[in-house]
């Protein structure tokens, strides 16, 4: 099965140099401009970006070949307390300028960037916010972007989420086995996958890999040598783990530069069907599974 049009493309490289795996750091606009043009040939439907992503929203706002996709940005990441009118403030004017900088009137989703701003004191103020704004045509879906499941099961339980962003891949698979993932699908809430290669971890060779995950080596070169060894067998079967999820609406994937979307393109389209055993390499070590915690300094 062709599941190229299931793919998602994250922007985040697009603003800033990101990920454990960049050696070519931030691409430039004639290069965004040649990964969009493919992308958008193969059948990719969705953008994915976010106020706090330095330049990418200026970057797709000043790109033709932006046009006629879809695209999902997200809150400024604010940790605070509680959300007050000022926080709100923020928050309504950082969504103005992204739509600005984007150069739309409107957006497929708006995330809350840090989930944790729903559930403090007066999440039900930013909760009411976000409705206004669906209701004013300038957003038509609304949800967060989570990282834990407990902090996800928590926001179902008081929000009629429309749209929710969740990290899922082979190491990474707590919202498949909670459960979590087919009572989104049962609740027909949109589901946006990141993460399918862990920005990159999944796909190093175990030689690169930096000494903070050096106690899963052993786990690592057996994830590689089950699917092949090879790069573009490990980065297919990977992708293949989120894509070929039922209750995955969209993966969102980021690449460098085109050579490397045309590889992951290819994996989309792959035809041959895995028959890897990925439930046997899930992890539940918080310093693997959340690279705001690792220490790479």
């Amino acid at each position: 099965m062709n599941f190229a049009g299931k793919l998602g493309l994250g922007t985040v490289q697009w603003g800033m140099p990101y990920g454990i795996a960049n050696r070519t750091g931030q691409p430039d606009d004639q290069q965004v401009s040649t990964m969009l043009a493919r992308a958008k040939a193969a059948g990719v439907l969705v953008l994915d970006t976010a106020h706090d992503y330095g330049t990418a929203e200026f970057t797709i706002g000043g790109l033709a070949a932006s046009g006629g996709l879809r695209c999902v940005t997200k809150t400024p990441y604010l940790r605070v307390q509680a959300v007050t009118p000022g926080e709100l403030a923020t928050f309504s004017n950082s969504f103005s300028e992204s739509l600005c900088r984007l150069g739309t009137r409107h957006v497929h989703g708006l995330l809350v960037h840090d989930a944790g701003n729903l559930l403090s004191p007066g999440g039900e103020r930013l909760w009411d916010w976000l409705q206004t704004e669906k209701a004013k045509g300038r957003v038509r879906k609304v949800g967060a972007s989570v990282y834990r499941p407990d902090q996800l099961s928590e926001l179902l339980d008081r929000y009629p989420l429309d749209i929710v962003q969740l990290p899922l891949n082979v190491y990474d698979q707590r919202f498949l086995s909670s459960g979590l993932l087919a009572r989104l699908d049962t609740l027909g809430v949109e589901v946006h996958a990141r993460s399918a290669f862990l920005q990159g971890l999944l796909l190093l060779d175990v030689c690169e890999l930096p000494v903070m995950f050096h106690a899963v080596r052993a786990h690592h070169d057996r994830w590689r040598q089950s699917v092949g060894g090879e790069r573009r067998c490990v980065l297919a079967a990977a992708l293949r783990f989120c894509l070929e999820r039922p209750e995955v609406d969209y993966v969102i994937v980021g690449a460098d530069n085109d050579l490397q979307l045309a590889e992951i393109l290819a994996a989309a389209k792959d035809e041959r069907t895995a028959t890897v055993e990925y439930a046997s390499f899930a992890l539940s070590d918080d310093r693997v599974l959340d690279p705001s915690k690792w220490a790479l300094s």
